[in-house]
């Protein structure tokens, strides 16, 4: 018995037959949903309920999240590991010879794939972790990966955004890009039920659709509404409950742009779009603080070195000692972590790259 088998046999059926279509004619899919989305609760669904396409075929979820470093090889040892467990026909582990991990993924697979029937979707979630160019080798060799067992292997690939262009990986996507957005009614209205039985609550129509209206399905809202709903009931002053102001401040922590707001179908989402200021940043941010998030929003996951950040926000400093530089940029990071992130005290957005910088965590 897993969470799983709770769920609606029909949950998220759209999203769930497009994908399992796609990757049954041997393409690949990119699933790409903002905070908040659902991808994650879409991909266990379909690795623990969703009919297999074809006989023969698996899928082989892998958590990014769950890396204890987002590396290319970490990624590829990971993905050794979980398709020597769930397709390895012959139940080989390979050679004991220590190999590089790219030729010991290479050598698993070929394992798997001497079974003519076997079909293999790799399933990584937060995959955007590694849309950084140092990476342009390793997406090389996943595409080399797909080559050799072409409509055998494919990827399904999730994360806040679309793979960038710039990959010689990322053609294998460029036909199938699925924006995840709100819950059909029937999924929102199943969640809000979940929700109101695990609280022990039993809300009528009238709290259903305004908990419905104000979210619009949209996952991560639609829980944070509910919750506002439990702790105040019939108050429908939702803006203003602690569970909706920070998921609305995570959710606008990321910097979407409009057009990716307009792909994921959530413009017309009042209580969402109520915090995105005229320019499409953070609301309550002053120059200082929109210089320093423009530039991490411009390099998420990367390591952002000290000198670069101080360039970025203070160009028109030319004279400034270190000393005073790096302090002020501590001290500016400081604050922009006050506004973006649930804990500044514990952050989980902006990381400390000791001797370096900083990190932006784009989830």
């Amino acid at each position: 018995m897993t969470a799983w088998d709770d769920y609606p046999a029909s949950y998220r059926a759209a999203e769930v037959t497009a994908i399992l279509n796609t990757v049954q004619a041997g393409e690949c899919v990119c699933l790409a949903g903002l905070s908040g989305a659902g991808k994650s609760n879409l991909l266990g669904f379909l690795a623990h309920r969703a009919s297999p396409p074809l006989p023969g075929f698996v899928l082989i979820p892998i958590d990014c999240n769950r890396l204890r470093l987002p590396t290319p090889d970490s990624l590829m040892a990971l993905a050794r590991r979980q398709i020597l467990e769930l397709a390895n026909p012959s139940g080989r582990s390979g050679s004991s010879v220590v190999q590089e991990p790219f030729e010991a993924l290479s050598i698993c697979l070929a394992d798997v794939f001497s079974d003519p029937d076997r079909r293999v979707c790799v399933v990584l979630d937060r995959f955007d972790l590694f849309y950084q160019p140092e990476n342009a080798a390793f997406f090389s060799n996943l595409r080399a990966l797909r080559d050799d067992y072409k409509y055998r292997l494919t990827y399904l690939a999730a994360g806040r955004l679309p793979l960038p262009p710039n990959f010689e990986l990322s053609e294998l996507f460029y036909a199938h890009t699925l924006w995840l957005g709100p819950l059909s009614e029937a999924d929102a209205r199943w969640s809000i039920q979940a929700y109101a039985r695990r609280q022990g609550l039993a809300w009528d129509e009238p709290a259903v659709q305004s908990i419905l209206n104000a979210s619009g399905g949209y996952p991560s809202l639609l829980r944070a509404v509910c919750a506002a709903e439990a702790s105040q009931p019939g108050a429908h002053a939702y803006a203003a409950h602690p569970a909706v102001a920070a998921c609305l401040d995570e959710f606008w922590s990321s910097g979407p742009d409009i057009e990716a707001l307009r792909q994921s179908r959530l413009t017309d989402i009042p209580l969402l779009m109520s915090r995105q200021s005229v320019e499409g940043s953070l609301p309550g941010l002053t120059a200082k603080e929109k210089l320093l998030m423009d530039y991490f929003n411009a390099h998420p996951n990367q390591v952002c070195e000290k000198d670069d950040l101080i360039r970025a926000v203070w160009p028109e400093d030319i004279v400034f000692t270190r000393s005073v530089r790096d302090d002020s940029l501590a001290q500016l990071v400081r604050r922009l972590r006050e506004k973006i992130e649930p804990d500044p005290g514990a952050p989980r957005a902006i990381l400390t790259i000791p001797g370096r910088g900083y990190r932006y965590i784009r989830r």
